[in-house]
């Protein structure tokens, strides 16, 4: 091998070993984006609040029992998180739960808001 090519070889290794170095160290947000606003703010008041007690890893279960008692129901009364499990399926449909709880309470305010603004 001709030494340009030894050093661009070199050089591609470096830079795969780089990435795969950033990508390793990086870690999932705790919030996905599909979270709205209200929900992530409510998480928040529930781990500074009733959920205080719990280290931040381990309030999954108690975190969302309080943004929503129906949907924890609906989701995991029958089998709920551990401290420290992580479930994605389960997770998704409880945001999804929440959100169109949240969805339907902004649309009941919007519709008392018309019906007073009409009298």
């Amino acid at each position: 091998m001709h030494r340009k090519q030894v050093s661009m070889t070199m050089l591609r290794a470096m830079i795969v070993l780089l990435l795969a170095t950033a990508l390793a160290d990086a870690k999932p947000k705790k919030y996905p984006q599909h979270t709205s606003k209200v929900h992530w703010k409510k998480e928040g008041e529930c781990s500074r609040g009733p959920c205080a007690g719990f280290h931040a890893d381990e309030n999954d279960d108690c975190v969302s029992k309080c943004v929503s008692n129906t949907c924890y129901a609906e989701v995991y009364a029958t089998d709920p998180l551990e401290p420290g499990e992580v479930d994605r399926v389960r997770q998704s449909r409880f945001n999804a739960c929440v959100r169109k709880e949240q969805d339907e309470e902004a649309k009941r305010i919007s519709e008392e808001r018309k019906a007073k603004g009409n009298k």
